[in-house]
């Protein structure tokens, strides 16, 4: 890692250096990971990674930016068209909103 400069127990300082970290205009708003790996050559403290993800999360604009990391869903399948109304029912649900007051995330 070479030389590191290790940051006092100071919210302030930490604050400036997470700002400077993610809300530059050369970084332009990187994730945590990316932000830990770049700061851990440059500077260290305590709970340093955890820091840093909870700052990220803050950000609205990071949480709808960011691509999930999963496989790619199957292909849709196409209903068939019913012969009288009302003979088939469907419907389509919305997962992984923001939380509601009571902890629902789905529509």
């Amino acid at each position: 890692m070479g030389t590191c400069l290790c940051v006092p127990k100071n919210e302030a300082m930490k604050r400036e250096i997470l700002d400077e970290a993610h809300c530059s205009v050369y970084t332009m708003h990187p994730d945590s990971t990316k932000m830990y790996r770049t700061l851990r050559e440059h500077y260290s403290w305590p709970r340093m990674k955890e820091d840093i993800a909870k700052y990220v999360n803050r950000f609205l604009i990071c949480q709808q930016v960011k691509a999930e990391q999963q496989k790619p869903t199957a292909f849709m399948q196409p209903l068939p068209i019913p012969e009288w109304k009302w003979e088939h029912i469907t419907m389509d649900f919305v997962l992984k909103l923001p939380h509601t007051l009571k902890g629902h995330d789905g529509i």
